[in-house]
């Protein structure tokens, strides 16, 4: 029984290291990325995980830069408009 809890608690650590990897490198994506969208004030490593989610799903659809810019403020919500005042 403890061997299984082991064993399950091993495999959970091994993946959410490749997660935290993988967030990271998505991160690293969208501080270059953003810019090109007008989103160059955006501090990338405060968005949460779920926004970064998001907005890479919404850079790699295949809609118009417009709506990607949209959907990318949408996003981000009343966090981009404070960069304004």
């Amino acid at each position: 029984m403890i061997r299984s809890i082991l064993i399950a608690f091993a495999a959970f650590v091994a993946l959410s290291g490749a997660a935290s990897a993988s967030q990271k490198s998505t991160r690293a994506h969208l501080k270059q990325t953003l810019p090109q969208y007008g989103f160059s004030e955006v501090d990338v490593d405060s968005l949460s995980s779920a926004q970064v989610a998001q907005i890479n799903h919404i850079l790699h659809s295949s809609k118009p830069a417009s709506d990607i810019r949209g959907g990318i403020g949408a996003v981000l919500g009343n966090r981009i408009w404070s960069l304004f005042k």
